[in-house]
């Protein structure tokens, strides 16, 4: 588990988390993956990058681009046949800083949250904000409406987005280049 000093990174992705031109922290958030752990639980993770493997913004944002070329590894392995971009692909757009002392004080009765190192291949740096049940009793909606909370608090917690673009994707620049990270909530329009 991670020391609740250290700091993490969420890469901002094209075209999962863009609505009308930005990537804002409620999209840069929302999507945790439900999963089991190593003894059959389910859990929700969210992947994150280790900052005390990540010592500036270069890094960073090496780090980002790695993730999306290997998201795309793997969807190209799915599909098993070449991906057409950016229409089947996944795009780095920059990142959000979380603290992980700011995900482990998110309000948890009936939920448990921590962040995990948890490596992959190409992206040592990988980590995973895992939210799981605890032993608490607690009726469905109850622990819907904390999730909810845990969310808007995640959400709140991320600070100083910096945008990128990945070298591989300048030819993609008249698609994503105009995108941009926010910490403001956005409409849908």
């Amino acid at each position: 588990m991670l020391s609740d000093v250290e700091i993490i990174y969420r890469s901002a992705l094209y075209p999962r988390m863009v609505t009308s031109g930005v990537v804002a922290p409620e999209r840069a958030i929302a999507d945790f993956t439900s999963e089991d752990d190593e003894d059959g639980r389910r859990v929700y993770t969210i992947s994150v990058g280790r900052g005390s493997l990540l010592p500036g913004w270069p890094e960073v944002h090496d780090y980002g681009c790695r993730t999306a070329i290997e998201s795309n590894v793997e969807r190209a392995l799915i599909k098993q046949a070449p991906l057409k971009r950016p229409g089947d692909t996944v795009h780095y757009l920059g990142s959000f800083k979380l603290d992980v002392s700011a995900v482990l004080g998110a309000p948890q009765k009936f939920l448990e949250l921590a962040v995990l190192h948890h490596p992959r291949p190409n992206l040592e740096e990988h980590c995973n904000i895992v939210m799981r049940r605890n032993a608490i009793e607690a009726r469905r909606i109850e622990v819907s409406a904390e999730r909810t909370s845990i969310l808007v608090h995640l959400r709140l917690s991320l600070y100083e987005p910096e945008a990128h673009i990945c070298a591989c994707d300048d030819d993609l620049i008249d698609t994503f280049g105009n995108v941009t990270l926010t910490l403001e909530q956005v409409e849908p329009s």
